[in-house]
């Protein structure tokens, strides 16, 4: 097959590009500016710094929308492979932009953050200082897997490619997250996640945007591509005003803001562009709906879809130049002070008070980042292109999400930092029941199923694998990592879920070629490593993080090593609950399959 032809570059289109790119960058100079104010700190840095700071993360922000969106659009949407490498040869290019603008975005945030101009003598003189604080460690760590991404981007153009670019993407998004507020305030976490889940929207709906204007006119106004991507658009829509409603409203110190903080009315006005943009949505799905044909009721509507398009994309770069801007500028609650009490200098949360019945059923402390990925679980089970499922399988669906919800933002979510008990609980019903419906209902991976299809012994050891690592964590360092800081504890709960999901998914790749008692050696597996995580629970007189659990200045329930003791007993008591469901579970098919039916637990 010949090589796909190289597309040819109007000199109008990239003039008018560099002069909106210019316009976004005025803009976000100007907005940055009028943010800061007379900040002392701000000033010291020298103009450069004030002015380069905005455009360097405008230019890192486009850069990495258009690398994530073009890598989801490539990995996902598209089915042409010419199309495909047209999309990720922009991407490569994009992610070496994004990598080159988020360099200069550290530099200049260091000098804003020491008050340092870029010609001082002075300047990098603190640089180790920096970069052992939380600002510094992700700025420096976004900028080396922005570099991977890049490197990633240019070694092909194949699905494989395509997917593994929007996880560094993705990673990308969640390290600019990190920066995103003041570590030790209370609402560090919901600042943080909130963030996340912004970038992440916008760059799925402003890059995928972009680069299906770069497709020939064949694919960029195929049906299937457009109504795909309108979806995904549609949920990053709603993504970004929720998100970005809740990480403005962490950042105020209260409505009076809105009148005296020119941060939030700039954040007030990327609101007002997101109605607009609403507005252009709608009209959008209402063209896609009337359909593409070669009718002239179709020519129109593909017309009206393509204007359409281009006035979406110079009002989201307008939102994202307002957005360098803000990120270039203190917030007004920025500069919050952790609770008094050893419990608020350890969390950034006051003491709870004593559980209760009261408290156990309505302590509640939202966490943004499970509310997304539990949102984003049931659109993309309920897709448009989504194929027809059991009531049993949504089902479980739907309650792994509630289940998930429940956990991390719940009574555990609330006590999880200052009760070993409730931290270790609310890990265990992640991996059991949340993470196990999920691989229930998940498509078991064609690589998995042929590795350890009739493999007994192998499904074994994958099943446990996932409570084994768990059981790593809580046994080295990154326990105190994921008291300590937001992402190890993002991690840490996405670990625990994904163990739970790979064991389902270990057992359902061998189940169809083993007999009874083989499958029930798999399942007894991880059931194992849970009695024995519990045991040792149940009698160490060894306190897991000693000096975090047993340091939180806790009046009620003040034995740590008693808790601990506690959480071990519940592990016991769920792998009980666990074994006895599994074996109900088995009886039932059994007692199906010999009246000659196919129950669920044979149906794939």
């Amino acid at each position: 097959m010949s090589a796909p032809t190289r597309p040819r570059v109007r000199p109008v289109l990239v003039l008018a590009l560099l002069a909106a790119l210019a316009a976004l960058a005025m803009v976000a100079v100007l907005a940055a500016h009028v943010a800061g104010g007379d900040n002392a700190v701000l000033l010291d840095a020298g103009p450069l710094a004030r002015r380069g700071a905005p455009v360097a993360a405008l230019v890192a922000d486009l850069g990495a929308a258009l690398a994530l969106g073009g890598a989801v659009v490539a990995g996902w949407l598209l089915h042409d492979e010419r199309d495909r490498t047209r999309v990720l040869t922009a991407v490569g290019v994009a992610a070496g932009v994004t990598t080159v603008a988020r360099g200069l975005s550290l530099a200049f945030s260091y000098a804003l953050a020491t008050g340092q101009a870029v010609a001082s003598p002075r300047f990098g003189s603190d640089l180790s200082v920096f970069f052992a604080t939380d600002l510094g460690i992700w700025l420096l760590t976004g900028l080396l897997i922005a570099a991977a991404m890049t490197t990633v981007a240019v070694l092909g153009t194949s699905v494989g490619i395509a997917r593994s670019v929007a996880v560094l993407a993705s990673l990308v998004a969640f390290a600019s997250a990190m920066t995103g507020h003041a570590a030790g305030d209370e609402t560090h976490e919901v600042g943080t996640s909130t963030m996340l889940v912004h970038l992440l929207a916008v760059g799925v709906w402003l890059g995928g945007l972009a680069v299906l204007q770069l497709l020939p006119a064949r694919s960029r106004d195929d049906a299937r591509v457009v109504r795909g991507y309108s979806h995904l658009a549609l949920v990053c829509w709603v993504a970004l005003a929720l998100s970005g409603i809740w990480a403005l409203a962490v950042r105020m110190n209260g409505p009076a803001d809105l009148l005296t903080s020119a941060y939030v009315q700039i954040g007030l006005a990327k609101a007002l562009l997101l109605i607009l943009l609403a507005v252009l949505g709608a009209l959008q799905r209402r063209q896609v709906a009337t359909g593409f044909g070669q009718d002239a009721d179709g020519r129109r509507a593909l017309a009206t879809y393509r204007r359409l398009a281009i006035l979406e994309l110079a009002l989201m770069g307008l939102a994202v130049a307002l957005a360098a801007a803000m990120s270039s500028s203190p917030p007004p609650a920025d500069a919050g002070t952790p609770p008094a009490g050893a419990a608020g200098l350890l969390t950034g949360y006051p003491l709870p008070p004593a559980p209760d019945l009261t408290t156990l059923v309505t302590a509640w402390r939202p966490a943004p980042f499970a509310m997304a990925l539990a949102c984003v679980l049931v659109l993309v089970w309920w897709r448009p292109s989504a194929p027809r499922r059991s009531r049993g399988a949504s089902g479980a669906l739907v309650a792994a999400t509630v289940l998930l919800i429940w956990l991390t933002s719940g009574p555990l979510n609330v006590y999880g930092k200052v009760l070993v008990s409730a931290h270790v609980l609310q890990h265990v019903l992640l991996l059991v029941p949340t993470g196990v419906l999920l691989g229930a209902v998940a498509a078991v991976p064609s690589g998995l199923r042929a590795v350890l299809r009739g493999r007994w012994w192998l499904a074994a050891l994958v099943a446990a694998a996932g409570p084994l690592v768990m059981v790593g964590a809580y046994a080295g360092p990154f326990l105190r990592l994921a008291l300590e800081g937001h992402a190890a504890h993002l991690a840490l709960q996405m670990l625990a879920l994904a163990a739970g999901a790979l064991t389902a998914l270990a057992v359902r790749a061998a189940d169809p070629e083993l007999s009874l008692g083989r499958r029930l050696t798999v399942l007894a597996a991880p059931l194992l490593v849970g009695i024995g995580a519990g045991t040792v629970l149940l009698l160490s007189d060894t306190l897991l993080a000693a000096s975090w659990f047993g340091a939180t200045g806790r009046t009620w329930w003040a034995d740590a090593l008693a808790d601990q003791h506690r959480a071990g007993a519940a592990v016991l008591v769920v792998v009980a609950l666990t074994a006895v469901s599994l074996l109900g579970a088995g009886f039932v098919a059994r007692r199906r399959g010999a009246r000659g039916g196919t129950g669920p637990a044979r149906r794939r």
